[in-house]
């Protein structure tokens, strides 16, 4: 299960950071402020092996529209289990956002 982390760094003009994690994954999601204006999340995944993450920006962030890039071959059907498993205890609106750019976008 994905746990918070509490007192993450924040870096200014990169948005408000929140960060999750378990052994196996990483979940960052950056607002436009405290606000839960979600302008882009980062998923990291396969920790203890062959890490690989999956970036998105909002059209806010991006230069031409919302942007989804990834460092290398993924399973797309994989990531999305992944993460209805693993953020199951997550707040619903926050998961099914992600999921939803997950699904429309890879």
């Amino acid at each position: 299960m994905l746990e918070e982390v509490e007192n993450v760094r924040q870096f200014p003009l990169e948005g408000f950071r929140r960060w999750f994690m378990d052994k196996d994954m990483d979940l960052i999601l950056w607002y436009e402020n405290e606000i839960n204006i979600m302008i882009g999340f980062q998923v990291s995944y396969d920790k203890r092996s062959v890490q690989r993450t999956i970036t998105w920006k909002s059209s806010k962030q991006a230069r031409s529209g919302s942007s989804l890039t990834c460092d290398g071959p993924y399973n797309k059907k994989r990531v999305i289990r992944l993460l209805e498993e693993k953020g199951s205890e997550m707040d619903r609106d926050i998961l099914n956002f992600i999921l939803h750019q997950l699904r429309d976008q890879i």
